[in-house]
């Protein structure tokens, strides 16, 4: 979207800057024109709060409320984070708005980076305020000593809260960005509703039973932790039991490779902004490419 007479240099960035800010605000207007997106964060937060109760992790400490909400957190935050990415690119090519969108000097890559900003805001809006006040209700309720700010093992303390939260950010943003290049990816929204749910599937449970598979098949237990940091759900389940519940023990570690892990999650994200990028720049001409190779066959 550059010609011979494009600007470059510390111009050109800011311009490319000013062209993404200008994508984020239009789609966080979007987003903030959105009531469901309230109605899913209280019912989130309901989820989360019918969870403590029945585990009653809050009447004993933040690790054990966290050890209560692993399980559903693994489910509903990357259910979450479809919801609010799986129709941002599709909605725009529907409606034509994409087409108006590239007559101005904004870059494919420059709107996906936009509308992906303006996704993950309204992404940690709606899941870190339940979260932030389940840790609140933990706070007034547990035993006095979990009010200690300290890390060390032995000691429960609102801090490994904080980290898991601070794990859920790159977990979300990692299926949040599968979720909008599925939306580049969809033709329809119905489309996008069926790969998007096969995507779900196959990232809450596929990584499980693919290593259960591997262990059938004479794969080396040692081998776990690394085949456990491959996918977003066995990662973010490592890192939290790693820097979270294992530091209440001792000794503790080895239930991941921290540093594979913290890279597979940062694969996952830059992955599909890169497909959702790839689609929109080249989707056409593999379109043609694909029609091409249909009527030879028929022919």
């Amino acid at each position: 979207m550059t010609g011979p007479g494009a600007v470059t240099g510390p111009g050109a960035v800011r311009a490319r800057a000013g062209a993404v800010a200008t994508v984020f605000r239009r789609e966080l207007a979007t987003v903030l024109r959105t009531p469901g997106y309230g109605v899913l964060a209280v019912g989130l937060f309901a989820i989360l709060g019918g969870t403590l109760a029945v585990g009653g992790g809050g009447s004993t400490g933040f690790v054990p409320a966290v050890v209560d909400l692993l399980l559903v957190t693994e489910v509903v935050v990357p259910l979450v984070a479809f919801v609010v990415g799986y129709r941002a690119l599709l909605t725009d090519a529907g409606s034509g708005e994409l087409a108006v969108i590239r007559t101005y000097p904004v870059g494919v890559g420059g709107y996906v980076a936009g509308v992906v900003l303006a996704r993950a805001l309204a992404f940690l809006a709606i899941v870190v305020v339940p979260y932030a006040l389940i840790g609140g209700i933990v706070w007034a309720t547990a035993a006095p000593d979990t009010g200690i700010f300290a890390t060390h093992s032995g000691v429960d303390s609102p801090l490994l809260y904080l980290r898991f939260l601070g794990l859920i950010g790159p977990f979300g943003a990692a299926y949040l960005s599968v979720a909008t290049a599925v939306s580049a990816v969809a033709s329809s929204r119905r489309g996008a509703v069926a790969i998007a749910v096969l995507a779900l599937v196959a990232g809450v449970l596929g990584g499980d039973l693919a290593i259960l598979r591997s262990l059938a098949s004479g794969t080396s237990p040692s081998a776990i932790p690394g085949l456990l940091a491959s996918t977003p759900n066995g990662a973010f389940r490592g890192l939290v039991f790693e820097t979270v519940v294992g530091v209440t023990f001792a000794p503790a570690g080895g239930f991941v490779d921290v540093g594979r892990a913290v890279g597979s999650l940062l694969a996952w994200i830059a992955g599909g902004v890169a497909v959702s990028t790839a689609t929109l720049a080249y989707g056409d001409r593999l379109d043609v490419l694909l029609e091409g190779v249909r009527a030879r066959f028929v022919e």
